[in-house]
């Protein structure tokens, strides 16, 4: 009894939040004025109510998506290279959460050529699953935490070569600074014997902090298991969570329904007839990217690896 008070009184607090953000929203006349509840509810959500730290995410989360409009706004789930991609790769959230009330997503290669691996295009459909998923998820219980699950198997040298560093540092950049999630734990299943010359691209764009959520697991290891359950997983990883084409196929669905909200600038676009009070390019958020040095360095790296 005392748990369901406590649920509803937080469901009343979580409604407040959402009516000051409205009001707050309106007087933000740079920002979308036809932000859903729903979405508004996920970036409460995500920093646990505080409202002044929901406000300065959602000013980031689309002064970002305005600065790189090529990756957030100018795209089409159903487009030529939006279909290559998800011919090639699989995108999926898993069904239902994890004991710990977290939500399990899945990626993985599907079709091993790496000349048919567009690496912005995986960026591009990556957001639209996510923005779609906010837009549709139900009233019902949040995950406290997000956990994605990267598997390697088919990821070559020749994939990494493919490697868009620009795209490579918007991506990072937005999921750790201006993505509406609570990032648990991050895993890498099937870890090659090259993983470093991975590391040596992606390393420089991650923060110390989000670095130290990432668990590596080699081929065939147990060690995922640990972490979330494998029943969680689709039938081809051992899981009862069905078999990942068909799971797939739900999501494709859902992209082809949300293509309008996906594609409506409307519902992205900041107003720039007005001036924005706190810049997503201000100086405190640039100190965060990688140094010339770094991005040099990691540039050289991918031109000397050795393709077999």
């Amino acid at each position: 009894m005392v748990h369901k008070n406590q649920e509803k009184d937080e469901d009343q607090l979580m409604v407040q939040r959402v009516l000051e953000l409205q009001d707050w929203i309106k007087q933000q006349s740079q920002l979308p004025p036809n932000i859903s509840c729903m979405l508004l509810r996920r970036f409460l959500h995500t920093t646990r109510g505080d409202l002044a730290a929901t406000q300065r995410l959602m000013e980031h989360n689309y002064g970002l998506r305005n600065k790189h409009a090529q990756i957030f706004i100018e795209r089409d789930p159903l487009d030529a290279s939006s279909q290559q991609l998800l011919q090639v790769a699989d995108l999926v959230p898993l069904p239902g959460l994890t004991p710990e009330n977290n939500k399990l997503l899945f990626y993985r290669l599907i079709d091993f050529d790496a000349d048919k691996f567009n690496f912005t295009a995986g960026i591009k459909v990556f957001f639209m699953v996510a923005d779609c998923r906010f837009a549709t998820e139900n009233d019902g219980r949040m995950s406290d935490g997000e956990i994605p699950i990267f598997d390697m198997a088919g990821y070559t040298l020749r994939h990494l070569t493919k490697t868009v560093l620009s795209s490579l540092r918007v991506y990072m950049k937005f999921v750790q600074e201006a993505h509406p999630v609570r990032l648990k734990e991050v895993h890498v299943l099937n870890c090659p014997s090259y993983l470093d010359k991975v590391l040596t691209v992606v390393k420089p764009f991650i923060k110390s902090e989000v670095f130290k959520l990432i668990h590596f697991h080699l081929p065939n290891a147990e060690t995922p298991f640990k972490h979330f359950p494998r029943s969680m997983l689709p039938e081809e990883y051992g899981g009862q969570a069905g078999k990942m084409s068909e799971l797939k196929q739900q999501w494709m669905q859902l992209l082809k329904e949300q293509r309008d909200y996906l594609m409506d600038g409307q519902n992205w676009q900041l107003n720039k007839a007005k001036k924005q009070s706190n810049s997503s390019g201000s100086s405190s958020n640039s100190n965060r990217r990688p140094s010339t040095s770094n991005a040099a360095s990691v540039a050289q790296s991918l031109k000397n690896l050795e393709i077999d």
